[in-house]
């Protein structure tokens, strides 16, 4: 097995055919003419023109001395076939038993060969060129997979693109042309029409020509699930709304476009109160079966629900309480959602003393009455106990934080679902 210097093995495979000839029923190979070549020349490199027999003699040429083993895929007739051409032209290479396939048909057999020989080497260039027609688009499937599952794997995947058509009276010529971007693009559609369905991506896809994309889906990601919501909404939504509206790809500009619409709809707080933008993404977090994420939002979304009612009773009191917890020209929500919270319950004292006794009291009294009654939901677990529903939240929510919740998966769902109800029809009143 060939080594590079750094220890990587590597390996070109080809799955060979039979072009220019054929193999008589007594197993006997016959080429029609030797002399009769046509010309390859690799993409982007018009001095790379030479002429060959076919792909394998190139393939040799090429990578054979570069640290590369040339691996055959190969039929039977296929390898009597090529071991003709290369002794014509003083050439060997080894056909490995394992990689012979007996039965065209067998879909599972040729995987399986596949499997095993990419399996070998550590990096690997396919020229899927020849062989018969659908062997190259199996290998393809194969690729689709393999790439997906390490990028890294694949360096390159040769197809020999016809300029002209190699007849008996005409000499062919064909551009090799590298479909590993095609592949890639595999990748990156599967990015793009699962991303929506539940905010991750896989961390060991990588693609130069997109990496600006991948790498503004997972500051997204990260944003999501470490609820930094400031900067979600502000700048990572933001940056990768721009990075999918670079997408031109015929291919995946479609799937590109739903994504852009599903972030815009979804991420855009302009024109919504806060804590409905809160609730619409503790509601779409829920429904990716996020629940702590999801109980999180809800909580700041009712506190911040509170402080919009107090503000819209009481704004010169409510000017006061932002003041107060506003640190380097920007509010702290949490701090100000903190507060709101313990209004439910907690007496005057001195850490609020930047407001009078006066308007504390304005601001309980002023408390909606749906959130100040005390509720029970039975037959929830967490949700027994007589509270009012923003200690509900709170507490279901720590219960979760801190793996003290009672029940099932399905128990743990229940209650949020209730919450998530209640909570909507709290702040659809009038």
């Amino acid at each position: 097995m060939s080594k590079a210097e750094n220890g990587c093995k590597k390996a070109v495979i080809t799955i060979l055919g039979i072009q220019g000839g054929i193999v008589n029923k007594d197993g006997r190979a016959v080429i029609f003419d030797y002399s009769h070549k046509p010309s390859y020349r690799f993409e982007n490199d018009p001095q790379s023109k030479r002429e060959y027999f076919n792909t394998l003699e190139l393939l040799i040429d090429t990578f054979g001395d570069k640290g590369y083993e040339i691996v055959p895929i190969y039929t039977k007739e296929a390898k009597l076939f090529n071991q003709e051409v290369l002794q014509k032209y003083g050439q060997s290479i080894a056909f490995d038993d394992r990689y012979l396939i007996e039965d065209e048909k067998n879909f599972d057999e040729i995987f399986s060969i596949y499997n095993v020989i990419i399996e070998r080497y550590d990096k690997v260039i396919v020229d899927v060129s020849h062989g018969f027609r659908h062997l190259p688009l199996l290998m393809l499937v194969e690729l689709m997979m393999q790439n997906f599952e390490n990028p890294e794997k694949i360096e390159a995947i040769l197809f020999a693109k016809q300029i002209v058509a190699h007849t008996k009276e005409t000499k062919g010529e064909y551009e090799i042309i590298d479909l590993k971007d095609y592949v890639e693009l595999s990748n990156i559609a599967f990015l793009l029409t699962t991303f929506d369905k539940n905010y991750t991506v896989a961390s060991h896809i990588t693609s130069k020509k997109y990496q600006s994309l991948i790498e503004s889906m997972n500051s997204f990601s990260n944003d999501i699930m470490a609820l930094s919501l400031n900067n979600l909404f502000t700048q990572s939504s933001r940056r990768l709304i721009k990075e999918l509206g670079k997408i031109e790809n015929v291919s995946i500009r479609k799937q590109a476009q739903a994504l852009k619409k599903h972030i815009e709809e979804t991420f855009d707080y302009k024109g919504k109160k806060r804590y409905q933008t809160y609730f619409d993404l503790a509601k779409n977090l829920f429904e990716k079966k996020y629940m702590f994420l999801s109980l999180s939002l809800l909580n700041e979304s009712a506190r911040l629900f509170v402080k919009s009612k107090f503000k819209e009773r009481h704004p010169q009191i409510m000017q006061k309480v932002e003041k107060h917890f506003t640190y380097h020209g920007k509010e702290d929500l949490y701090k100000i959602g903190d507060f709101v919270k313990k209004l439910t319950w907690k007496n005057y004292s001195k850490d609020v003393e930047f407001l009078s006794k006066q308007e504390y009291k304005t601001l309980q009294k002023s408390i909606p009455e749906s959130i100040k009654k005390l509720r029970e939901f039975k037959g929830v677990p967490n949700l027994t106990k007589s509270k009012d529903i923003l200690s509900h939240i709170a507490h279901t929510r720590n219960d979760l934080a801190h793996a003290n919740s009672r029940g099932s998966f399905a128990d743990i769902e229940k209650s949020i679902q209730t919450l998530l109800d209640e909570f909507e029809k709290i702040m659809k009143e009038r």
